[in-house]
């Protein structure tokens, strides 16, 4: 009984189902946090895009499509999104990019690159969205 008092004291008991209770909603949001996570609204179009990034070749300036094909080599989304949000502010499709870009994780923008980089835009329709 001791080890129970020291563990729990008595003016504790009334407050342990609520904090039961409290872990059980907090694990619970912490495991359905990932599923609740969306997914890229616009795949098809994100492919597209790269692509459209990848032809851009007449400019010598153009870093857009390094920038793409670095972060998809590098295995790193936060390149491919920087060259990608560049490229759409050079095509005047920032907005639609904005949108189409809701909800992509960085892994899949870099899996969307590669596509765009090995296999061009013809295969850009096995995207559903």
């Amino acid at each position: 009984m001791l080890l129970r008092r020291v563990a729990f004291p008595d003016f504790c008991e009334p407050c342990l189902p609520r904090s039961v209770f409290g872990m059980v909603v907090l694990a619970t949001l912490l495991v359905g946090a990932p599923a609740a996570h969306a997914a890229c609204r616009s795949p098809k179009n994100i492919c597209k895009h790269f692509d459209d990034c990848l032809q851009r070749t007449s400019d010598p300036n153009n870093k857009d499509a390094d920038g793409i094909r670095a972060g998809v080599k590098a295995r790193n989304g936060q390149i491919v999104l920087a060259g990608a949000e560049a490229c759409a502010r050079d095509l005047g499709k920032k907005q639609q990019w904005d949108k189409w870009a809701r909800g992509c994780s960085e892994l899949e923008l870099v899996q969307i690159g590669k596509v765009g980089l090995e296999l061009g835009k013809v295969h850009c329709d096995r995207y559903s969205q």
